[in-house]
């Protein structure tokens, strides 16, 4: 009896214990290929079929302005083939196609990471900061910073958490800014007036 891919994939899902944000991704790809329109069995599946579909997929990407449509198909290759590939070691398939290549993408989503000596001075720029319009506190803004790129880099403590972006987060407390006037590489001082505080709150 001829096999599915959807048949195929919920197989696979049953076989491997997937997360619920990769097994989401498996199904976008699924639905994808089925508005795609492709009733091929898998057992009559071959590279032709494989290559139209992505190139729909990286297609359909573009017209949505997607950041990185080559990652898009990429991903959408990478399905199918865990699916056909599995399916190939349970003998639901005599071999599985062959594929085409990955397409170009944009890799890690376009971030850099900093050096070590970007990261140092970073934050001894931090020393420099001029005050900020609008700000009232006695002990200067480069405080902050410091200590968000603290927990940030040495403690890998995310972002959100860092800024309290929602209610569930340990934002950075004065308690956690305020300690001593003296900076880690015993030359650079608070230069800010009124900047007295020198013990936790």
């Amino acid at each position: 009896m001829p096999t599915s891919i959807r048949t195929a994939a919920e197989g696979y899902f049953r076989a491997k214990a997937l997360s619920r944000g990769t097994r989401n991704e498996y199904l976008t790809t699924l639905r994808k290929w089925e508005e795609w329109g492709a009733g091929t069995p898998i057992e009559q599946l071959q590279r032709r079929d494989i290559r139209e579909f992505l190139d729909r997929v990286h297609e359909q990407a573009v017209r949505d302005r997607g950041t990185n449509p080559g990652r898009t198909a990429n991903k959408a290759r990478e399905h199918l083939r865990a699916i056909l590939s599995w399916a190939w070691e349970q003998e639901l398939i005599e071999a599985p196609p062959r594929f085409p290549g990955p397409r170009d993408q944009r890799d890690v989503a376009g971030r850099h990471y900093l050096t070590k000596a970007e990261i140092n001075a970073l934050y001894f720029a931090t020393y420099k900061m001029g005050r900020p319009r609008g700000w009232d506190a006695a002990y200067p803004v480069g405080r902050y910073w410091r200590a968000a790129l603290v927990v940030f880099f040495n403690y890998g403590v995310d972002t959100g958490t860092v800024w309290r972006s929602t209610p569930a987060h340990e934002p950075i407390l004065r308690r956690h800014v305020i300690w001593d006037r003296r900076s880690p590489d015993r030359e650079a001082k608070e230069q800010s007036p009124g900047d007295g505080c020198s013990t936790a709150a």
